[in-house]
């Protein structure tokens, strides 16, 4: 089975909670949409599982980066802060080796910004927040990919394929539920953050069949 999975935001424990409840194995794939650092407890942990996990395959978000303008220099808006939950995962890098750190951040500089997969015969785009349909693959903006909202899921996206995102917490078309929207008028796009780092949900989709499985995240907002 093929499964995408967003926005885990250092919530390390659901995410293995979530891994056991669909029976994640070796047969399987997994995509983890961004922002897997940051806010919760635990971005370290839930980084180095994705890194050691070879039929897991990240792409990056908007905190991830975050974290690699911070490190090479390029945070010139000084955006990776205590404001966008920032400071668990700096605590947990400053306890940690250099060449430990090295080795997560060249991880993440090799680590692209969106996937191309197919499944039954329909094509997915999977990114962290958005794609811009005009554009080819090769021209996409680094920046939109990882930050657009409105601009992206209120528009008409592509015919040729459907897109896998996160980044905007499904509450915002649901309220209180946290299952996946999807786009109601073009039927192209499907957002799949349920907030877990917002008292939400963390949420799988399973591209072959369509079917949700949840866990419910920590009982506050980080």
């Amino acid at each position: 089975m093929i499964y995408c999975i967003s926005d885990i935001h250092g919530c390390y424990d659901e995410f293995m909670e979530l891994l056991k409840k669909i029976n994640f194995n070796e047969n399987d794939t997994l995509y983890v949409l961004g922002d897997a650092i940051d806010r919760g407890p635990k971005s370290i942990e839930t980084l180095q599982f994705i890194m050691q996990t070879s039929n897991v395959h990240f792409l990056i978000g908007n905190h991830e980066k975050m974290m690699l303008d911070y490190y090479d220099g390029n945070d010139i808006h000084e955006n990776w802060n205590t404001r966008n939950g920032a400071d668990p995962t700096k605590k947990q890098l400053k306890k940690m080796k250099k060449e430990e750190v090295d080795k997560i951040l060249s991880y993440l500089r090799q680590t692209p910004f969106f996937y191309k997969v197919e499944v039954d015969g329909q094509n997915y785009r999977l990114v962290h927040a958005a794609v811009d349909p005009e554009l080819s693959t090769v021209d996409q903006d680094p920046d939109f990919m990882v930050w657009a909202r409105e601009e992206f899921f209120e528009k008409k996206g592509s015919d040729k394929f459907k897109v896998i995102f996160g980044h905007t917490p499904t509450m915002n078309w649901h309220k209180k539920s946290c299952q996946p929207w999807e786009d109601p008028v073009h039927k192209d796009k499907i957002c799949i953050d349920g907030g877990c780092a917002y008292d939400g949900y963390l949420v799988a989709l399973c591209l072959n069949d369509m079917k949700v499985v949840e866990v419910k995240g920590p009982d506050k907002e980080w």
